[in-house]
């Protein structure tokens, strides 16, 4: 837990404006660096099948590997974090996602690109996963921390509407054939991004940190407010589960089981959609919309906050279950006409769209869900479990898509990837709505 020291007599409190410098720096980060290291790469999956012969199912377990490193070393990142230099832990990631698209680049085997998205992964962890909470949590310790952590992350969004057409752009110039059939001809986009993400990543290095000691990023009034407040919540709040408790609980296996699935359904959405729409429009159109998808990203991350707030869990992640299902009868439609009908184009805007404003399920869902529905008595416990539940589905989802396509079609792989999703959603909504009415009971008990 970080410790903010009150203020002593005559200490300068740092400006707002500074500390939404920092915001800008991590939002940044987001935009660039992360969006390179994670965000862009599904639309490498198609020419490098195409140019090496791999299989589809095969090359998506680049995706396994990486999300299962990055969660991993992730703890221990953290715990880097507190005893070395922020900084230079920043650099270090930046350096190490570089070279993993430099590894890209000269990469011809399977292991080889195994190992460098799993180097990529981890880097990313050190400047994003952990890095952007790390420095907003420092320069945002009591009031305005939410806000300062939804602008931080909405880089992401911002990055895709720029980074997805850019990418595409780059990736046609070094293929021949059409986007179906096409393969490189050149791994010069490897390269070109690596210096990208080293070039940004180190100019942002140079200005972002946490705050020095003897800086003050509170005052005196803050604090006094935000203790009252908080005794005041407490007070007043459910207070929740032990760990202990909640395992005894059916209902949580039931809502572990359905964002576990949900997580299957997922994974083809974010990391496969390239791969499929490839085989039905131009390189440059499937840019457009991933665009399409940033911005769509960048309302539902907005507005996902909100829709917790007012309606809770189950109306809300109801609510991103029915996008969802929208977004992959679009995919469905898709994949029922042939290459270049414009219908392609409309469909694939909407599964954008729906896909976007649906994100908080998974972004910012886990952080909510988890107080929400077990309680704050040990809230850090229970985030680390919900969280996992959908990792492992994910780590699992695109593998799983691609081997379903390699020995089907891609309308069969989306059509199981529906029913994942229904039935996820379906689960997780009714075991959502009876632990509250648990809840309930306990407080109308006066527990």
């Amino acid at each position: 837990m970080l410790h903010h020291p009150e203020p002593r007599s005559g200490e300068v409190v740092v400006s707002k404006k500074y500390k939404y410098l920092m915001v800008f720096l991590c939002m940044l980060t987001q935009a660039i660096p992360y969006e390179v290291a994670q965000t862009i790469q599904p639309l490498f999956v198609h020419p490098i099948v195409n140019t090496f012969h791999f299989t589809l199912a095969s090359y998506t377990l680049i995706f396994t590997f990486g999300a299962v490193a990055a969660s991993f070393t992730s703890p221990f990142i953290g715990k880097g974090l507190e005893k070395f230099n922020f900084k230079l832990m920043y650099i270090g990631g930046i350096v190490l996602s570089a070279l993993a698209y430099v590894l890209f680049g000269f990469s011809t085997r399977l292991p080889e690109f195994y190992a460098a998205g799993i180097l990529c992964m981890i880097g990313s962890t050190f400047y994003s996963g952990q890095g952007v909470p790390w420095v907003i949590n420092h320069w945002f310790p009591f009031e305005g921390r939410g806000a300062a952590l939804g602008i931080a992350f909405c880089g992401g969004s911002i990055g895709n509407i720029f980074m997805q057409p850019v990418t595409q752009a780059l990736l046609s110039r070094y293929m021949t054939g059409n986007a179906k059939t096409g393969h490189l001809i050149s791994m010069a986009p490897f390269f070109y991004f690596a210096g990208l993400l080293l070039v940004v990543g180190l100019i942002i290095a140079c200005f972002i940190r946490t705050p020095k000691k003897g800086e003050t990023v509170v005052s005196a009034a803050e604090i006094k407010a935000s203790k009252a407040s908080a005794a005041k919540k407490k007070a007043s709040e459910f207070q929740g589960w032990t760990s202990k408790e909640v395992f005894r609980m059916k209902e949580f296996w039931i809502f572990s089981i359905g964002f576990l699935i949900i997580g299957l359904g997922l994974a083809s959405l974010n990391e496969d959609y390239a791969a499929f729409l490839d085989t039905k429009l131009a390189l440059t159109k499937v840019g457009l919309i991933g665009s399409m998808f940033g911005v769509g990203g960048l309302i539902g991350n907005i507005t996902g906050g909100m829709l917790f707030d007012k309606f809770g869990t189950a109306k809300s992640m109801a609510y991103a279950g029915v996008m969802y299902v929208l977004a992959i009868l679009m995919m469905i439609i898709i994949s029922f006409l042939p290459f270049g009908n414009r219908m392609n184009m409309i469909a694939g805007c909407g599964y954008a769209i729906f896909t976007g404003l649906a994100v908080f399920s998974y972004m910012s869902g886990p952080a909510f869900m988890a107080k929400d529905l077990f309680g704050a008595k040990e809230q850090g416990v229970m985030l680390g479990y919900v969280g996992l539940a959908y990792a492992i589905g994910f780590a699992v989802g695109a593998p799983l898509f691609g081997m379903i396509r390699d020995n089907t079609s891609f309308t069969v792989a989306w059509s199981v990837m529906l029913v994942f999703v229904v039935i996820g959603f379906l689960l997780l909504v009714s075991a959502a709505i009876r632990i509250k009415h648990r809840q309930k009971v306990l407080i109308n008990n006066g527990h």
